[in-house]
Protein backbone atom coordinates (compact mmCIF):
# COMPACT_ATOMS: atom_id res chain seq x y z
CA UNK A 1 0.00 0.00 0.00
CA UNK A 2 1.30 3.09 -1.05
CA UNK A 3 -0.16 5.81 1.40
CA UNK A 4 -0.08 6.48 4.69
CA UNK A 5 -3.57 6.18 5.76
CA UNK A 6 -2.26 8.41 9.22
CA UNK A 7 -5.85 10.36 10.28
CA UNK A 8 -3.85 13.74 9.15
CA UNK A 9 -5.65 16.20 7.09
CA UNK A 10 -2.96 15.78 3.88
CA UNK A 11 -1.78 13.02 2.95
CA UNK A 12 1.45 12.34 0.34
CA UNK A 13 2.19 9.34 -2.06
CA UNK A 14 5.03 8.29 -1.99
CA UNK A 15 6.25 8.85 -5.63
CA UNK A 16 8.48 5.91 -7.73
CA UNK A 17 9.09 4.91 -11.48
CA UNK A 18 8.17 1.43 -11.95
CA UNK A 19 9.12 -1.21 -14.72
CA UNK A 20 6.30 -1.13 -17.63
CA UNK A 21 3.77 -3.85 -16.04
CA UNK A 22 1.53 -5.65 -18.83
CA UNK A 23 2.30 -2.83 -21.71
CA UNK A 24 1.87 0.20 -19.20
CA UNK A 25 4.62 2.00 -17.54
CA UNK A 26 3.17 3.03 -14.39
CA UNK A 27 4.45 5.65 -11.56
CA UNK A 28 2.23 7.13 -8.57
CA UNK A 29 -1.12 8.66 -7.74
CA UNK A 30 -3.96 14.13 -9.28
CA UNK A 31 -4.75 20.74 -10.50
CA UNK A 32 -5.82 21.46 -13.80
CA UNK A 33 -4.71 19.04 -15.64
CA UNK A 34 -3.54 19.95 -19.45
CA UNK A 35 -5.45 18.96 -22.32
CA UNK A 36 -2.28 16.86 -24.89
CA UNK A 37 -3.86 19.13 -28.06
CA UNK A 38 -2.41 21.87 -25.87
CA UNK A 39 1.21 20.71 -25.85
CA UNK A 40 3.12 23.78 -26.25
CA UNK A 41 6.59 24.40 -28.12
CA UNK A 42 8.50 26.40 -25.74
CA UNK A 43 11.80 26.15 -24.68
CA UNK A 44 11.89 23.71 -21.56
CA UNK A 45 12.25 25.48 -18.34
CA UNK A 46 14.28 23.31 -15.48
CA UNK A 47 12.34 22.22 -12.33
CA UNK A 48 13.25 21.49 -9.05
CA UNK A 49 12.90 17.60 -8.00
CA UNK A 50 9.30 16.42 -8.29
CA UNK A 51 7.16 16.46 -5.11
CA UNK A 52 5.06 13.56 -4.11
CA UNK A 53 1.45 14.19 -5.35
CA UNK A 54 -0.75 15.21 -2.75
CA UNK A 55 -4.32 14.12 -1.52
CA UNK A 56 -6.79 15.76 0.87
CA UNK A 57 -9.10 13.56 3.60
CA UNK A 58 -12.15 15.38 2.58
CA UNK A 59 -15.35 14.75 4.41
CA UNK A 60 -18.24 14.17 2.56
CA UNK A 61 -20.93 16.92 2.56
CA UNK A 62 -18.20 19.33 3.42
CA UNK A 63 -16.50 22.20 0.83
CA UNK A 64 -13.13 21.30 -0.98
CA UNK A 65 -9.91 21.11 0.28
CA UNK A 66 -8.01 24.27 -1.59
CA UNK A 67 -7.10 23.79 -5.42
CA UNK A 68 -8.66 20.18 -6.07
CA UNK A 69 -7.90 18.66 -9.24
CA UNK A 70 -10.37 19.14 -11.92
CA UNK A 71 -10.86 16.50 -14.80
CA UNK A 72 -10.09 17.22 -18.46
CA UNK A 73 -12.26 19.82 -19.77
CA UNK A 74 -14.67 19.45 -17.09
CA UNK A 75 -16.42 22.35 -15.09
CA UNK A 76 -17.66 20.34 -12.19
CA UNK A 77 -15.52 17.14 -12.08
CA UNK A 78 -12.93 16.27 -9.94
CA UNK A 79 -10.21 13.59 -9.06
CA UNK A 80 -11.52 11.64 -5.77
CA UNK A 81 -9.76 8.22 -4.23
CA UNK A 82 -11.07 5.81 -1.55
CA UNK A 83 -10.01 3.17 0.22
CA UNK A 84 -11.90 0.05 0.77
CA UNK A 85 -10.22 -2.61 3.00
CA UNK A 86 -6.30 -1.04 2.07
CA UNK A 87 -7.51 -1.48 -2.05
CA UNK A 88 -7.30 2.63 -3.56
CA UNK A 89 -9.95 3.43 -5.74
CA UNK A 90 -10.46 6.03 -7.59
CA UNK A 91 -13.72 7.85 -8.54
CA UNK A 92 -15.22 11.29 -9.34
CA UNK A 93 -16.10 14.05 -7.11
CA UNK A 94 -18.34 17.32 -7.83
CA UNK A 95 -19.87 20.49 -6.50
CA UNK A 96 -23.20 20.34 -5.18
CA UNK A 97 -24.50 23.66 -3.21
CA UNK A 98 -20.98 24.09 -2.04
CA UNK A 99 -19.97 20.71 -1.07
CA UNK A 100 -18.77 17.82 -1.96
CA UNK A 101 -20.48 14.61 -3.42
CA UNK A 102 -19.52 11.80 -4.83
CA UNK A 103 -19.34 8.13 -6.95
CA UNK A 104 -17.08 5.42 -7.03
CA UNK A 105 -17.84 1.87 -8.88
CA UNK A 106 -16.90 -1.11 -6.16
CA UNK A 107 -17.98 -4.60 -7.42
CA UNK A 108 -21.51 -4.46 -9.11
CA UNK A 109 -22.83 -1.10 -7.52
CA UNK A 110 -22.08 2.43 -7.24
CA UNK A 111 -21.07 4.22 -4.15
CA UNK A 112 -21.93 7.66 -3.15
CA UNK A 113 -23.28 8.17 0.56
CA UNK A 114 -21.42 8.81 3.85
CA UNK A 115 -22.89 5.69 4.90
CA UNK A 116 -21.44 3.23 2.51
CA UNK A 117 -18.01 5.07 1.94
CA UNK A 118 -17.62 5.32 5.66
CA UNK A 119 -17.70 9.14 5.89
CA UNK A 120 -14.74 10.64 3.98
CA UNK A 121 -13.00 10.54 0.68
CA UNK A 122 -9.32 12.01 -0.24
CA UNK A 123 -9.36 14.39 -3.27
CA UNK A 124 -6.54 15.26 -5.64
CA UNK A 125 -4.95 18.63 -4.51
CA UNK A 126 -2.29 20.61 -6.64
CA UNK A 127 -0.88 23.62 -4.85
CA UNK A 128 1.47 25.75 -6.60
CA UNK A 129 2.85 25.40 -9.89
CA UNK A 130 5.55 23.60 -11.50
CA UNK A 131 8.38 25.71 -9.91
CA UNK A 132 7.65 24.55 -6.66
CA UNK A 133 5.91 21.18 -7.28
CA UNK A 134 8.46 19.88 -10.09
CA UNK A 135 5.80 19.00 -12.44
CA UNK A 136 2.59 20.08 -13.76
CA UNK A 137 -0.27 17.34 -15.10
CA UNK A 138 -1.21 16.37 -18.32
CA UNK A 139 -3.73 14.24 -20.05
CA UNK A 140 -2.66 11.78 -22.74
CA UNK A 141 -4.67 8.96 -24.50
CA UNK A 142 -4.24 5.59 -22.76
CA UNK A 143 -3.12 4.26 -26.38
CA UNK A 144 -0.34 6.90 -26.13
CA UNK A 145 0.63 5.48 -23.04
CA UNK A 146 4.07 3.39 -24.12
CA UNK A 147 5.04 5.68 -26.44
CA UNK A 148 4.89 8.84 -24.04
CA UNK A 149 5.21 8.12 -20.52
CA UNK A 150 8.85 7.97 -19.23
CA UNK A 151 11.08 9.17 -16.53
CA UNK A 152 10.00 12.81 -17.20
CA UNK A 153 6.59 11.45 -17.87
CA UNK A 154 4.62 9.53 -15.50
CA UNK A 155 1.26 8.13 -15.02
CA UNK A 156 -0.52 9.07 -11.35
CA UNK A 157 -1.63 6.18 -9.96
CA UNK A 158 -2.48 4.62 -6.14
CA UNK A 159 -1.55 1.03 -5.93
CA UNK A 160 -2.77 -0.69 -8.88
CA UNK A 161 -5.52 1.34 -9.69
CA UNK A 162 -5.21 4.64 -11.89
CA UNK A 163 -7.71 6.83 -12.96
CA UNK A 164 -9.12 6.97 -16.44
CA UNK A 165 -11.58 9.83 -17.86
CA UNK A 166 -14.30 8.45 -20.59
CA UNK A 167 -15.33 11.16 -23.04
CA UNK A 168 -18.63 9.57 -23.97
CA UNK A 169 -22.07 11.14 -25.62
CA UNK A 170 -24.62 10.31 -22.49
CA UNK A 171 -21.77 12.34 -20.32
CA UNK A 172 -18.35 12.02 -19.40
CA UNK A 173 -17.19 10.01 -16.29
CA UNK A 174 -13.99 9.18 -14.18
CA UNK A 175 -13.04 5.68 -13.12
CA UNK A 176 -10.57 3.57 -12.32
CA UNK A 177 -7.92 1.31 -14.28
CA UNK A 178 -7.26 -1.81 -12.38
CA UNK A 179 -3.69 -2.14 -13.52
CA UNK A 180 -3.74 -6.35 -12.56
CA UNK A 181 -6.50 -7.02 -15.21
CA UNK A 182 -6.41 -3.72 -17.27
CA UNK A 183 -10.10 -3.53 -16.66
CA UNK A 184 -11.40 -0.01 -16.13
CA UNK A 185 -14.77 0.49 -14.01
CA UNK A 186 -17.01 3.59 -13.54
CA UNK A 187 -19.83 4.49 -12.01
CA UNK A 188 -23.52 6.44 -12.44
CA UNK A 189 -26.81 6.50 -11.60
CA UNK A 190 -26.87 3.19 -9.44
CA UNK A 191 -24.84 1.15 -12.06
CA UNK A 192 -21.49 0.26 -12.67
CA UNK A 193 -20.03 -0.18 -15.86
CA UNK A 194 -16.70 -2.27 -17.12
CA UNK A 195 -14.65 -1.64 -20.26
CA UNK A 196 -11.32 -3.50 -21.21
CA UNK A 197 -9.22 -3.66 -23.94
CA UNK A 198 -9.52 -1.68 -27.22
CA UNK A 199 -12.27 -0.04 -25.75
CA UNK A 200 -10.03 2.16 -23.71
CA UNK A 201 -7.49 3.21 -26.25
CA UNK A 202 -9.02 6.49 -26.70
CA UNK A 203 -9.80 7.49 -22.92
CA UNK A 204 -7.60 9.52 -20.95
CA UNK A 205 -5.01 8.92 -18.10
CA UNK A 206 -3.16 11.72 -16.54
CA UNK A 207 0.35 12.03 -16.17
CA UNK A 208 3.02 13.96 -14.02
CA UNK A 209 4.81 15.64 -16.58
CA UNK A 210 8.42 16.81 -15.23
CA UNK A 211 9.53 18.87 -18.09
CA UNK A 212 9.16 22.94 -18.14
CA UNK A 213 5.55 24.68 -17.43
CA UNK A 214 1.66 23.47 -18.95
CA UNK A 215 0.71 25.67 -21.62
CA UNK A 216 -0.21 29.12 -21.56
CA UNK A 217 1.94 29.47 -18.02
CA UNK A 218 1.83 32.81 -16.29
CA UNK A 219 4.79 32.14 -13.98
CA UNK A 220 7.47 34.61 -14.30
CA UNK A 221 10.01 31.15 -15.61
CA UNK A 222 7.68 30.57 -18.29
CA UNK A 223 7.28 34.57 -19.13
CA UNK A 224 11.01 35.25 -19.17
CA UNK A 225 11.39 31.92 -21.90
CA UNK A 226 13.05 32.51 -25.05
CA UNK A 227 10.52 33.38 -27.70
CA UNK A 228 8.96 30.16 -29.18
CA UNK A 229 9.93 29.29 -32.86
CA UNK A 230 6.40 29.32 -33.96
CA UNK A 231 3.32 31.51 -32.50
CA UNK A 232 2.32 29.94 -28.88
CA UNK A 233 -1.34 28.48 -29.23
CA UNK A 234 -3.61 30.61 -27.39
CA UNK A 235 -6.24 29.58 -24.69
CA UNK A 236 -9.77 29.38 -26.31
CA UNK A 237 -11.70 28.57 -23.12
CA UNK A 238 -12.75 30.60 -20.32
CA UNK A 239 -10.81 29.56 -17.12
CA UNK A 240 -12.25 28.92 -13.43
CA UNK A 241 -10.36 28.99 -10.60
CA UNK A 242 -11.63 26.92 -7.72
CA UNK A 243 -11.76 28.59 -4.39
CA UNK A 244 -14.48 28.84 -1.73
CA UNK A 245 -15.95 31.32 0.65
CA UNK A 246 -14.22 33.12 3.41
CA UNK A 247 -10.51 32.39 1.56
CA UNK A 248 -8.56 34.89 1.36
CA UNK A 249 -8.61 36.95 -1.84
CA UNK A 250 -6.78 35.73 -4.27
CA UNK A 251 -3.88 38.27 -5.13
CA UNK A 252 -2.18 36.48 -7.65
CA UNK A 253 -5.16 36.21 -10.58
CA UNK A 254 -6.85 38.73 -12.28
CA UNK A 255 -10.59 38.43 -11.77
CA UNK A 256 -13.15 39.42 -14.29
CA UNK A 257 -14.88 42.48 -12.96
CA UNK A 258 -18.67 43.96 -13.54
CA UNK A 259 -18.55 46.37 -16.55
CA UNK A 260 -14.94 46.31 -15.90
CA UNK A 261 -15.69 49.22 -13.48
CA UNK A 262 -16.98 50.06 -9.91
CA UNK A 263 -20.88 49.82 -10.31
CA UNK A 264 -22.98 52.50 -8.65
CA UNK A 265 -25.01 49.57 -7.03
CA UNK A 266 -27.55 48.61 -4.61
CA UNK A 267 -27.43 50.11 -1.02
CA UNK A 268 -25.56 47.53 0.99
CA UNK A 269 -23.65 45.95 -1.97
CA UNK A 270 -20.12 46.39 -2.68
CA UNK A 271 -19.12 48.33 -5.95
CA UNK A 272 -16.68 45.81 -6.95
CA UNK A 273 -18.44 42.87 -8.18
CA UNK A 274 -16.59 40.61 -10.00
CA UNK A 275 -18.44 36.91 -11.85
CA UNK A 276 -18.11 33.41 -9.74
CA UNK A 277 -20.62 30.13 -10.22
CA UNK A 278 -21.53 27.76 -7.93
CA UNK A 279 -23.82 24.58 -8.39
CA UNK A 280 -27.01 23.78 -7.09
CA UNK A 281 -28.66 20.82 -7.39
CA UNK A 282 -26.08 19.96 -10.21
CA UNK A 283 -26.97 23.00 -11.87
CA UNK A 284 -24.93 25.90 -12.62
CA UNK A 285 -25.31 29.00 -10.87
CA UNK A 286 -23.49 32.59 -11.68
CA UNK A 287 -23.43 35.26 -8.65
CA UNK A 288 -20.93 37.86 -7.37
CA UNK A 289 -18.49 37.82 -5.19
CA UNK A 290 -16.18 41.08 -3.38
CA UNK A 291 -13.10 41.68 -1.28
CA UNK A 292 -14.74 41.64 2.12
CA UNK A 293 -11.79 42.95 4.50
CA UNK A 294 -9.35 40.87 2.50
CA UNK A 295 -11.46 37.82 2.68
CA UNK A 296 -13.61 35.90 -0.55
CA UNK A 297 -17.25 37.02 0.53
CA UNK A 298 -20.23 35.58 -2.09
CA UNK A 299 -23.81 35.90 -3.26
CA UNK A 300 -26.12 33.72 -5.26
CA UNK A 301 -29.49 33.48 -5.95
CA UNK A 302 -31.74 29.85 -7.19
CA UNK A 303 -34.77 29.24 -6.88
CA UNK A 304 -36.31 32.45 -5.50
CA UNK A 305 -34.16 32.11 -2.63
CA UNK A 306 -31.16 34.19 -1.88
CA UNK A 307 -27.58 31.92 -0.45
CA UNK A 308 -25.04 34.32 0.40
CA UNK A 309 -23.61 32.56 3.67
CA UNK A 310 -21.91 29.47 4.36
CA UNK A 311 -21.84 28.91 0.23
CA UNK A 312 -18.77 26.53 0.31
CA UNK A 313 -16.90 26.01 -2.58
CA UNK A 314 -16.95 28.02 -5.76
CA UNK A 315 -15.05 28.67 -8.98
CA UNK A 316 -13.86 32.23 -10.13
CA UNK A 317 -13.62 33.49 -13.77
CA UNK A 318 -9.97 34.46 -14.36
CA UNK A 319 -9.03 37.21 -16.74
CA UNK A 320 -6.14 35.52 -18.57
CA UNK A 321 -3.55 37.66 -20.15
CA UNK A 322 -3.94 39.28 -23.10
CA UNK A 323 -0.55 37.44 -24.42
CA UNK A 324 -2.26 33.68 -23.67
CA UNK A 325 -6.08 34.28 -24.67
CA UNK A 326 -7.34 33.73 -27.71
CA UNK A 327 -10.39 35.85 -27.19
CA UNK A 328 -11.18 39.27 -25.71
CA UNK A 329 -14.49 40.01 -23.03
CA UNK A 330 -16.64 42.37 -23.67
CA UNK A 331 -20.00 43.39 -22.11
CA UNK A 332 -22.64 43.30 -24.73
CA UNK A 333 -26.84 44.30 -24.79
CA UNK A 334 -28.83 41.56 -24.35
CA UNK A 335 -30.50 41.79 -27.59
CA UNK A 336 -26.71 41.48 -30.05
CA UNK A 337 -25.99 38.93 -27.08
CA UNK A 338 -29.01 36.69 -27.69
CA UNK A 339 -29.34 36.77 -31.34
CA UNK A 340 -29.26 33.67 -33.09
CA UNK A 341 -26.80 32.74 -35.99
CA UNK A 342 -23.32 33.98 -37.07
CA UNK A 343 -22.57 36.74 -34.78
CA UNK A 344 -19.09 38.45 -33.41
CA UNK A 345 -19.77 38.09 -29.87
CA UNK A 346 -20.89 34.86 -27.59
CA UNK A 347 -22.09 34.66 -24.23
CA UNK A 348 -20.04 33.68 -21.76
CA UNK A 349 -21.86 30.60 -20.30
CA UNK A 350 -21.57 27.41 -18.25
CA UNK A 351 -23.54 24.96 -19.78
CA UNK A 352 -24.46 21.00 -18.54
CA UNK A 353 -27.45 18.65 -18.96
CA UNK A 354 -29.56 20.99 -16.08
CA UNK A 355 -29.69 24.34 -17.83
CA UNK A 356 -27.33 26.72 -19.65
CA UNK A 357 -26.49 30.05 -17.73
CA UNK A 358 -24.17 33.13 -18.30
CA UNK A 359 -23.61 36.63 -16.43
CA UNK A 360 -24.69 39.82 -16.68
CA UNK A 361 -25.23 43.31 -15.30
CA UNK A 362 -28.52 44.52 -14.52
CA UNK A 363 -29.98 48.07 -14.67
CA UNK A 364 -32.19 48.23 -11.75
CA UNK A 365 -34.73 51.56 -10.55
CA UNK A 366 -32.64 54.71 -9.56
CA UNK A 367 -29.56 54.22 -12.58
CA UNK A 368 -28.40 51.54 -9.98
CA UNK A 369 -26.26 48.42 -11.73
CA UNK A 370 -25.91 44.65 -10.05
CA UNK A 371 -24.46 41.86 -11.10
CA UNK A 372 -26.60 38.73 -11.54
CA UNK A 373 -27.11 35.35 -13.04
CA UNK A 374 -28.90 35.28 -16.72
CA UNK A 375 -30.76 32.74 -19.09
CA UNK A 376 -30.31 33.77 -22.27
CA UNK A 377 -32.22 31.12 -24.01
CA UNK A 378 -35.46 32.11 -21.81
CA UNK A 379 -34.75 36.01 -21.41
CA UNK A 380 -34.57 36.31 -17.48
CA UNK A 381 -31.91 37.17 -14.86
CA UNK A 382 -32.08 36.66 -11.36
CA UNK A 383 -29.93 38.18 -8.42
CA UNK A 384 -29.84 38.04 -4.45
CA UNK A 385 -30.74 40.93 -2.31
CA UNK A 386 -31.93 41.56 0.95
CA UNK A 387 -32.75 37.77 1.69
CA UNK A 388 -34.77 36.95 -1.77
CA UNK A 389 -34.22 36.31 -5.13
CA UNK A 390 -34.78 39.35 -7.70
CA UNK A 391 -35.58 38.48 -10.75
CA UNK A 392 -37.30 39.49 -14.12
CA UNK A 393 -38.61 37.74 -17.38
CA UNK A 394 -38.97 38.38 -20.97
CA UNK A 395 -38.93 42.42 -22.14
CA UNK A 396 -38.15 43.46 -18.62
CA UNK A 397 -34.53 41.24 -19.10
CA UNK A 398 -33.79 41.74 -22.63
CA UNK A 399 -34.48 46.06 -22.11
CA UNK A 400 -32.39 46.27 -18.89
CA UNK A 401 -29.47 43.68 -19.28
CA UNK A 402 -25.53 43.93 -20.41
CA UNK A 403 -24.25 40.15 -20.63
CA UNK A 404 -20.99 38.99 -20.60
CA UNK A 405 -19.29 38.02 -24.06
CA UNK A 406 -16.05 36.47 -25.59
CA UNK A 407 -14.98 37.11 -28.87
CA UNK A 408 -12.16 35.19 -31.06
CA UNK A 409 -9.27 37.17 -31.41
CA UNK A 410 -8.71 36.90 -35.91
CA UNK A 411 -7.41 33.49 -36.34
CA UNK A 412 -9.05 31.42 -33.21
CA UNK A 413 -12.11 29.49 -32.25
CA UNK A 414 -13.60 29.93 -29.12
CA UNK A 415 -14.00 26.88 -27.09
CA UNK A 416 -17.08 25.91 -25.52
Amino acid sequence: MLMNESKTNIVKNLHFTFVPLKHTALSVCLTKATNPSDRRNLTEMPNPPPKEDTWAFQPIGAPFPPSPVKCMGEQNMYVALWYKHGKPIHGRSWNNGGVVECSFPYKEAELTTKQQLEGQIQVLQYLGDHNNQGFWYEWIKYKDRIEKLDDKHQLVRCGDSFPIFWKRAEGNLLGYVDNKTEEAWFSFNGKVIKQLGPQLNDMYIITRNCVGGPPHCPCAACGAAPPPPKPVPRVERDEWMDIREGDAWPTNRQLVRALDKSLDTLPGVAADQYVALWYMQGEPVMGRVWNEGGKIAANFSWFNNEYCKNVGSIQLLVHLPDSVRGFDYGWIPFPEAAKFGAKEWHPVHVNNHKGDISVGVVNVAGGKQILAKVDVRNESYGYGYQGKEVSARGPACASSTIVLCRKAKPGYKLDG
